[in-house]
């Protein structure tokens, strides 16, 4: 018996070398050798029990990315609405009221996996209409979309409005003159490309290298909070998180110039 055995566990093993098929290994029957059959039980308990102890502590950690990203600038928002209502009676601050209860609304609303990228891009107007209370003419935002399928692509919540705040953030509200913020939307057999790109200051090259060495070497654990650049790292430590390592964002940019970020995602819709 123990030489059927020993050529039995001999055979696994190759398997295992040649395939790397662990789960066909522990499928195997055991039966005929009891301290055999406990052992690969017990193993594929603990595997199980870690794998679920990861997806787990992912979990975590996807919720903990989501609390951080709080939308610094409705305080500034209410601020510039409660002054115009002070100045003038006029259908502006009607306007932008009903753009922040919206907003608030898709904010606090419960987190859903997915959304459709025009749910996103309504949330994304929203918030852009706030921004107008505050910059008037000086900023505008342009949609280039050739495939209106697109429109019902499916995403993460938060991914779009985080980069547009922070192109109107740090690129357009330090620029002298107007500003746009440029909306692409494109993609390939199996990828979804996003970019939102701005005309405004720009960045220096040692911090662009420095942004997309943090997005590369992004693990999905929670982002401390180094000042700049916050909202992207998040974004990108959620994309990881749910995706892989093969999806997140690159930045494109030069002062003076305006800079581009780059979103790849799945490209995914909903299920018939």
């Amino acid at each position: 018996m123990w030489l059927r055995t020993g050529w039995k566990l001999k055979k696994a093993l190759r398997r295992y070398r040649n395939d790397r098929d662990l789960e066909s290994v522990l499928q195997m029957d055991w039966a005929e050798t009891p301290l055999l059959n406990d052992f690969f039980s017990d193993l594929e308990e603990r595997l199980y029990g870690e794998e679920i102890t990861k997806l787990r502590q992912k979990q975590a950690e996807y919720l903990a990315l989501q609390n951080q990203i709080n939308p610094h600038f409705l305080y500034n928002a209410l601020e510039a609405i409660r002054t115009d209502a002070l100045l003038a009676d006029c259908e502006d601050i009607a306007e932008t009221t009903e753009a922040l209860a919206t907003f608030f609304r898709y904010t606090i609303s419960n987190v859903k996996e997915y959304v459709t990228f025009s749910d996103e891009l309504d949330n994304t107007e929203n918030y852009f209409t706030i921004q107008r209370c505050r910059f008037g003419d000086k900023i505008s935002m342009e949609l280039e979309l050739e495939n209106e399928k697109l429109l019902e692509a499916r995403m993460p919540k938060f991914i779009l409005q985080p980069l547009v705040e922070n192109a109107v953030s740090h690129g357009l509200e330090g620029k002298l003159g107007p500003g746009t913020v440029r909306i692409a939307v494109e993609n390939s057999d199996k990828t979804l490309f996003l970019r939102v790109r701005d005309n405004g200051i720009g960045m220096p090259e040692e911090r662009v290298d420095q942004l997309n060495r943090q997005f590369a070497e992004d693990t999905g654990a929670p982002t401390d909070r180094q000042k700049g650049g916050i909202a992207l790292r998040n974004v990108n430590s959620r994309i990881r998180l749910m995706f892989g390592e093969n999806y997140g964002l690159h930045i494109f940019s030069a002062v003076g110039v305006g800079t581009e970020c780059c979103v790849t995602l799945p490209l995914l819709f909903q299920e018939a």
